[in-house]
């Protein structure tokens, strides 16, 4: 079971101080089921400091990565450098990070307009090329979903799950396009303001996968309400995407599979979460929604999805959004 790590004062400014800052006021943030995050106030500004409960190897991919959107203008945190000259320090054995405190606010219940503009914003994301060191595989593909199929708590799940899951593995298009993708792109994840977007946080589980499969993810992380998928939610989100890149005709005919095998991995983490690694019986069941979304989703009727999502949608390429035009200055960060 994963132990969170609770700082007092004089720890928080112990580490403000590998940081070149100078503590005026902090608090911890609630929001995050993986790590410890406080919002501290100094001299010098606003910065989250975070905790890392996950993997150190995934925290050193997603510092890298951080570094490489910074090089690409893209909207996500920056990270302060240590007095070392280093993004990491270490804390009670644990890796640590500051970031500039981004300012926005989240919102649940994301209209079309929000919706066109995170499209834009996921689709811009994945123009900048991946580098090689990312994994291939999510770390749900890799941890969480293994360690599911192992328990013994929910047989009727687990059958399930297996059998979904293989079937989708099995029926995955070929060559289907690959890159650089966030990987747990929800509502909470985005950030907004003045009605405008203003930049994607939490990359802990960034890797190099299909950018459809991101697509499907962001769909099930903001066009779900309940136990369903909002169609009309789904079109907007894909119509901000395609005015940065237009999805290939076998990434449109797969993206409702990978809608249904984006819910099931994020059932799967949920079960991992909250029936094995940190039992807790209010929550126990909370899997059973992601469950239900991948069911519905899964009997739609092909052409109702299809003339819903894509029908007479946008398909110009907006360059103005993209990065190519920056590809040349940059370099991959070490």
């Amino acid at each position: 079971m994963a132990q969170y790590t609770k700082l007092l004062g004089s720890e928080i400014e112990e580490i403000a101080r590998q940081y070149k800052l100078k503590i005026t006021d902090y608090e911890p943030i609630e929001q995050g089921l993986g790590n410890s995050n406080y919002l501290i106030k100094t001299i010098q500004g606003k910065f989250v400091l975070t905790v890392f409960e996950i993997e150190a190897e995934r925290v050193t991919h997603m510092i890298k990565v951080l570094k490489l959107l910074e090089k690409y203008g893209f909207p996500a945190p920056r990270l302060q450098t240590s007095v070392k000259g280093e993004a990491q320090t270490k804390y009670q054995g644990k890796l640590v990070l500051v970031k500039h405190y981004i300012t926005g606010h989240v919102e649940k219940n994301l209209d079309a307009g929000k919706l066109s503009q995170v499209g834009a914003a996921l689709a811009r994301l994945h123009e900048i090329p991946a580098p090689d060191y990312l994994p291939d595989k999510h770390s749900y593909v890799t941890k969480t979903y293994p360690e599911v199929m192992e328990q013994d708590i929910d047989l009727e799940y687990k059958n399930w799950i297996g059998h979904r899951y293989n079937h989708h593995m099995k029926n995955i298009p070929i060559k289907l396009p690959v890159g650089l993708i966030h990987g747990d792109l929800f509502f909470d994840n985005v950030l907004f303001e003045d009605e405008e977007f203003k930049a994607i946080l939490d990359f802990e589980d960034v890797c190099r996968c299909h950018k459809v499969f991101d697509l499907g993810m962001a769909v099930v992380g903001t066009c779900t309400e309940g136990t369903k998928t909002d169609l009309n939610k789904v079109r907007s989100l894909v119509k901000g995407y395609q005015e940065v890149r237009l999805l290939e005709q076998k990434e449109k005919d797969s993206l409702q599979i990978f809608i249904e095998c984006a819910s099931i991995l994020t059932s799967a983490w949920r079960f991992w979460k909250y029936n094995l690694d940190e039992p807790d019986i209010e929550k126990s069941d909370k899997y059973l929604q992601m469950v239900k979304i991948a069911k519905e989703v899964s009997i739609i009727p092909k052409m109702i999805f299809m003339n819903t999502v894509f029908l007479n949608t946008k398909s110009g390429h907006n360059r103005n959004l993209s990065l190519h035009t920056k590809k040349a200055a940059v370099e991959e960060p070490n």
